[in-house]
């Protein structure tokens, strides 16, 4: 019976992970500076958001403020066209761990990368934003899993209609448009962090599809 109520909980969080990536424990998220600022639930950046700072083709960006996050998953080495099978193949491994050691769940899967997107090779991480349990201990980590720590701060967020495994040209563009920014502020181009989480949406059959990424990366 326990193991089936285990079962139960991690096919619900599955679910909750790839349909609901959307809002990516991203009540971390908050907007730069307070104003009328409007963020709809599907994560779609009203126009009025006070911390718009930008666009260019394809994308929206805006600076955010970010809460330390704890993310627990997988390093694997791939290229960036790998992502999505990645997703497939480890999600329900991840849930499965939260549920094991009792972590409480507090966002979508979430793809983090060791360095700036490109071609080629790449160390990519793929996990799930998640608080310690109740009794404040971290369980011993085994199986490949590892807790990789997102700073707190500042960050700049680009919307992008994109799905996983297909964002390089959107990143591309985002570091276009943060070398323009910098040029012009005088400051540098994006940090490490660089990660990405994923937005769902329905087509006209009302069949679940993720077509809208979100990319993100540490401010200068």
């Amino acid at each position: 019976m326990i193991f089936v109520k285990k079962r139960l909980l991690g096919l619900m969080g599955l679910g909750f992970c790839v349909l609901s990536s959307c809002q990516n424990g991203n009540k971390q998220e908050q907007p730069f500076a307070e104003d009328n600022s409007v963020q709809s639930d599907s994560g779609h950046v009203a126009i009025a958001d006070a911390g718009l700072l930008g666009s260019d083709t394809g994308i929206v960006v805006i600076e955010m403020h970010r809460e330390t996050t704890q993310l627990l998953g997988f390093w694997q080495q791939m290229p960036l066209s790998g992502v999505k099978d990645a997703i497939k193949t480890n999600a329900q491994l991840i849930v499965n761990r939260i549920v094991k050691d009792k972590y409480k769940m507090e966002g979508g899967l979430t793809v983090l990368y060791k360095e700036f997107p490109s071609s080629g090779s790449l160390d990519v991480f793929v996990g799930i934003p998640v608080k310690s349990r109740k009794d404040g201990k971290m369980p011993p980590l085994t199986d490949g899993f590892v807790i990789e720590n997102l700073d707190g701060g500042n960050y700049f967020k680009a919307t992008v209609n994109a799905e996983p495994g297909s964002t390089l040209k959107s990143w591309e563009t985002f570091n276009k448009w943060m070398k323009s920014y910098a040029s012009k502020n005088g400051t540098i181009t994006g940090e490490y962090p660089f990660f990405e989480y994923f937005q769902d949406s329905r087509n006209a059959e009302m069949t679940t599809t993720v077509g809208q990424a979100v990319l993100i990366m540490k401010k200068p």
